[in-house]
């Protein structure tokens, strides 16, 4: 089962980069959750926040990638390291297009429910895209990549 969580992580953070909103749907459940290093206590992020958050990267970022380093799975949860690069050519949460290539290193742990992510707590260890563009803290209501 651990395997077959390994290729769901993979199927999905594939469709993320692509741009694919509704094959990165399909590998959650229906009530996913995101939280950010606070948990559950800090608030946390839906599938309807995750369609408009990959709307606007494909637009200001269409080069997006995420690469994987290290992934970790059992039967009831898979984890990865991962590094997110991309560049800013398209209009981001009203900034003209910069030019600037920007990087986040994360950590996500995420728990599967039949075949499905259910819950994913995301870490990251660098500023998000738009404090690495503006050099100001993200709005509140950007994710942990914001």
């Amino acid at each position: 089962m651990g395997e077959e969580n390994v290729e769901l992580l993979r199927r999905a953070w594939s469709a993320y980069d692509a741009g694919d909103i509704e094959a990165f749907a399909a590998c959650l459940t229906d009530d996913w959750r995101e939280y950010g290093p606070s948990g559950p206590s800090g608030g946390f992020g839906t599938l309807d926040d995750e369609r408009r958050t990959m709307e606007s990267h494909r637009t200001a970022f269409p080069d997006k990638h995420t690469e994987i380093h290290h992934i970790v799975a059992d039967d009831e949860m898979v984890a990865c390291h991962c590094t997110v690069t991309a560049t800013h050519t398209g209009s981001y949460m009203g900034l003209e297009a910069t030019g600037k290539r920007v990087v986040v290193h994360e950590m996500m742990f995420n728990s599967v429910s039949d075949g499905k992510l259910a819950e994913t707590w995301a870490i990251t260890s660098d500023a998000g895209f738009y404090e690495q563009l503006t050099g100001r803290p993200a709005p509140e209501q950007l994710d942990n990549m914001g």
